[in-house]
């Protein structure tokens, strides 16, 4: 894992803003300015993990098995297309 941390400070070094919610038990407060919660940008972090995430269930891609970077680009390409293919066309009432 990752120091948490170590993780603020470099936010704080390259200014970044983080999305992450903030831990619900109490901590003693840090010194700077208060770290606010941005609900929209974390929805559409959320929506771009999910991505990786169904991208990985192609284990192809997972494991990185094409040397080619055009290879993995149509991998990719036809992973994503079966992923709408198999949403839009289930056999789901």
């Amino acid at each position: 894992g990752y120091d948490a941390e170590h993780l603020r400070q470099y936010c704080d070094r390259y200014r970044m803003q983080p999305v992450i919610p903030l831990r619900t038990m109490k901590r003693k407060p840090k010194p700077g300015p208060p770290r606010l919660f941005d609900r929209p940008k974390y929805r559409q972090r959320n929506i771009i993990e999910r991505m990786f995430g169904w991208l990985k269930e192609s284990r192809r891609i997972g494991t990185r098995y094409d040397k080619l970077a055009r290879s993995f680009a149509a991998m990719v390409t036809l992973a994503c297309t079966l992923r709408c293919l198999r949403q839009y066309f289930s056999y789901r009432a």
